[in-house]
């Protein structure tokens, strides 16, 4: 049990481990009615609050069936969306904190699956913290009464919130690290920018995802006024309150399918072709500019940062979702042309000098760089311009389930680096008789990252080499120069 504010918490022993676990700890108001597109607001702890099982997930409609044979995503009912956990060693000592933020496209996830237990981090000596904040429309939309950005409002609350109570649990708050996967990387590059965010970590991890996924004022703004319009209501905070949840929902889903579809440049700007209608974007408040301009100026150049990416990125967005066998040369012209390549003919003939010439192949190596690496890429050389410490790491074990058809896929490396690989839901993507050196590398890694700022290798960019740590099933081997010629042939074409 902890005491917070005078409040007393109580949360679970978990099994096997020296480690205490409290879950669903608010900290911030409910996100609903009124609230739901507001700022998030400070909330107290009722009396006695009891923490020993997960809170309430953000508003989301689940997962197609395809991906969740692929991702555990457990929903919980309930108001109290703006919640945290917390897993610590020791609720009187003074050790590392890692923050680390789901992904799920801003429009799924939660803080709660197996694969984010925080047990074995704690377990050595890592006070962890995982969280919910607002997804879909609630999270991403931008209105001209200055509504925007709500989910990183939410994690900068989250963070604030650890940076005012984690002592309660043992944590230090002059030692914090925020980490993500997907779109909770890219959430963890625009608070590394975030001038609300400043000082609030002191660390940052980023895995499969970096800046490039910060969208153009304008088309936030004309995406916020369809949302609006589609309900049916004005284009207002106040306003988008008064509606249904359940509505809110449906017309969420399908604005996003209208922009992912949208040629319509000269009105959503960069976020028309994009299946991610409600991604962080430029407001002149929580992020007064894009993170890469931000990056390149040597901003954030104080705080260390871990990135990397899989090698096999690509397949489950192709291969994963059913969409390899029905590509065509077509579908691939077209995904280039929505990803807003300088020459897309060129794009192309660079995907389709290979040796599988099947589009759905090209489609898959496509996604792959234009999504994950140059954008890895780019972001470490707006680093680089700082002299900024920063490490890359690849994660290129192939998992063996579904036949081996994902290789080292998006998502694949979690259970590893929360070393909870022995879950259900782990066993699903992994599968059995799992290479235990990538586990232990892989785990001690971040560990050491964590807590040393350093993760056992050089940093990227070094005396006329870079540098990666590469994870696989022997462990952690180094290498330099990796996909440089890649990176060089891709040069100049996003």
């Amino acid at each position: 049990m902890v005491t917070i504010s005078g409040v007393d918490v109580t949360g679970p022993r978990t099994s096997g481990r020296a480690v205490t676990a409290f879950y669903g700890i608010p900290y911030a108001k409910p996100p609903v009615g009124a609230r739901r597109f507001l700022p998030p607001e400070p909330v107290a702890l009722p009396e006695g609050f009891d923490a020993r099982s997960y809170g309430p997930t953000a508003a989301q409609n689940q997962y197609p069936q395809a991906a969740l044979a692929m991702i555990d995503n457990p929903l919980y009912g309930g108001e109290d969306r703006l919640n945290l956990n917390i897993w610590t060693p020791d609720s009187t000592g003074r050790a590392p904190v890692y923050v680390f933020i789901h992904g799920g496209a801003f429009r799924n996830g939660s803080g709660a699956t197996e694969v984010l237990d925080g047990a074995s981090f704690a377990a050595n000596g890592v006070v962890t913290v995982t969280l919910n904040y607002r997804l879909g429309a609630e999270g991403g939309i931008q209105l001209a009464d200055g509504t925007s950005n709500n989910m990183l409002r939410d994690q900068i609350a989250a963070l604030t919130w650890v940076r005012d109570n984690i002592t309660n649990f043992g944590g230090d708050p002059d030692h914090v690290v925020i980490g993500g996967e997907s779109a909770g990387a890219m959430s963890v590059a625009a608070l590394l920018v975030s001038p609300a965010a400043r000082g609030l970590f002191h660390g940052a991890i980023l895995e499969s995802g970096a800046a490039h996924n910060v969208v153009a004022r304008e088309g936030a703004l004309a995406v916020g006024r369809l949302f609006a319009q589609r309900l049916g209501v004005e284009p207002t905070a106040e306003a988008l309150g008064e509606v249904s949840e359940d509505e809110i929902l449906r017309v969420s889903a399908e604005v996003e399918a209208e922009i992912a579809a949208s040629t319509d440049t000269e009105t959503y700007a960069d976020l028309a072709g994009t299946s991610m209608a409600w991604q962080p974007s430029i407001d002149g408040d929580v992020l007064p500019e894009h993170p890469l301009e931000v990056l390149a100026r040597g901003e954030g150049a104080d705080v260390p940062v871990l990135i990397g990416t899989n090698q096999d990125e690509g397949s489950m967005f192709v291969t994963g979702l059913g969409l390899y066998e029905s590509a065509t040369p077509e579908v691939l012209a077209a995904a280039v042309r929505a990803g807003g390549a300088r020459d897309p003919q060129a794009v192309v003939d660079l995907v389709s000098d290979g040796a599988d010439p099947h589009p759905g192949s090209r489609l898959t190596t496509f996604m792959d760089l234009w999504k994950f690496q140059l954008p890895l890429r780019e972001f470490l050389r707006r680093r680089q311009a700082s002299s900024a410490p920063t490490f890359r790491y690849k994660f290129v074990w192939p998992s063996p389930a579904f036949g081996g058809a994902l290789g080292s896929h998006h998502m694949l490396e979690l259970p590893f680096v929360f070393n909870s690989v022995d879950t259900d839901a782990a066993r699903t993507t992994v599968g059995e008789d799992l290479p235990g050196a990538l586990t232990a590398a892989a785990h001690g890694a971040w560990v050491s990252f964590i807590t040393t700022f350093n993760p056992g290798w050089d940093p990227y960019f070094g005396a006329g080499a870079t540098t990666t740590g590469v994870l696989d099933a022997d462990g952690l081997r180094v290498e330099t120069d990796l996909d440089e010629s890649t990176f060089t042939t891709w040069e100049g074409q996003r």
